[in-house]
């Protein structure tokens, strides 16, 4: 049996609205919407954390991990090959003091081309999205609408 590659996505919240990115590289997943992330390195708050500063230019931090290993389909890693992966979904956070507009913070373009803080009642008013990234999207929401100090904390 061959190793699963976990990849991690970032489920942030302000407002009652879910911070989601398109993606623009791989080619194979460019032009779908996701919870920002990428492979783990080993150490996946660092990993979440370096993604957020070299893509995003903001810090990020993860809070805890929210949903484990769901299947990822058809995942083609940086060498383009197919390969078993698993989603690790972690609850993070922006500092406090930092307030985005719309649109905000802005990707650098390598792996993401646009974001946007989508209502959590409205996730389908972006896409496309792969299958397994909108399932996951939608149970983080859930998530987010059953936890009142999760929602007072953001």
């Amino acid at each position: 049996m061959s190793e699963t590659t976990i990849v991690l996505g970032a489920a942030i919240f302000r407002d009652f609205r879910l911070f989601v990115a398109r993606r623009s590289q791989p080619p194979s997943m460019a032009g779908f919407w996701e919870l920002p992330g990428d492979e783990s390195t080993g150490d996946e708050r660092a990993t979440l954390q370096d993604l957020f500063t070299t893509e995003f230019g903001v810090a990020l931090r993860p809070v805890d991990q929210l949903l484990t290993d769901r299947v990822l389909l058809s995942w083609r890693n940086a060498g383009n090959e197919t390969v078993n992966a698993a989603l690790r979904v972690w609850r993070c956070q922006f500092p406090a003091e930092i307030t985005f507009g719309e649109g905000e913070p802005r990707p650098s373009m390598y792996r993401y081309d646009d974001v946007g803080w989508v209502p959590v009642d409205q996730l389908d008013t972006v896409g496309p999205w792969r299958d397994e990234a909108r399932i996951a999207a939608g149970e983080v929401a859930d998530w987010f609408l059953s936890d009142v100090q999760w929602q007072d904390a953001d």
